[in-house]
């Protein structure tokens, strides 16, 4: 059982990772990756935000933003404008097509979220308790990036840390 836990965890963690990488369609066809969302949320969020203050929100470089500002602007989803107090400063807002994009991302997301937290809730505590006891494990002892199963071996996991011998036979079952 815990070769089949490690397993879906690391599993996940390869989704994850991978699914990242990924473009999504979107509102009326536009194919984003997740980072490009991510700049219009921000965008969306802070709409007096220049590029510096995007950057620190996202956790990404100025480069980083000015490029993926420049995709999103040749994609016709966000707009440049300057404010009349600050020529210097460059900020963004989304345009219609940018405002359809997020409400579809939104929409998505929101469902996932609720869906979700429907499963969390149907949890009785101690499962949350063990999942949770789990995850803060597993995050403890990153970067492991596998898992060797070693079930049915004398030096299965669980039974090297037994000492007691019930214990043992528990786990070979």
């Amino acid at each position: 059982m815990q070769c089949e836990m490690a397993r879906q965890f690391f599993d996940m963690l390869t989704v994850i990772t991978a699914k990242q990488k990924i473009p999504k369609e979107y509102a009326d066809g536009q194919v984003l990756y997740n980072a490009e969302i991510e700049l219009l949320e921000k965008i969306y969020q802070y709409p007096q935000a220049n590029i510096s203050i995007l950057s620190v929100k996202l956790g990404v470089t100025k480069s980083a933003v000015t490029q993926m500002s420049i995709k999103l602007l040749d994609k016709g989803l966000i707009e440049k404008f300057q404010d009349s107090k600050n020529k210097k400063e460059k900020y963004f807002r989304l345009t219609n097509e940018g405002k359809k994009a997020r409400e579809t991302y939104m929409a998505h997301h929101d469902q996932a979220l609720n869906e979700m937290r429907a499963y969390l809730c149907s949890l009785n505590e101690n499962d949350k308790n063990t999942i949770l006891t789990f995850m803060k494990m597993m995050k403890q002892y990153m970067p492991v990036y596998t898992f060797p199963c070693q079930c049915g071996t004398n030096q299965n996991s669980c039974c090297l840390a037994a000492e007691d011998k019930r214990i043992e036979e528990k786990c070979l079952n």
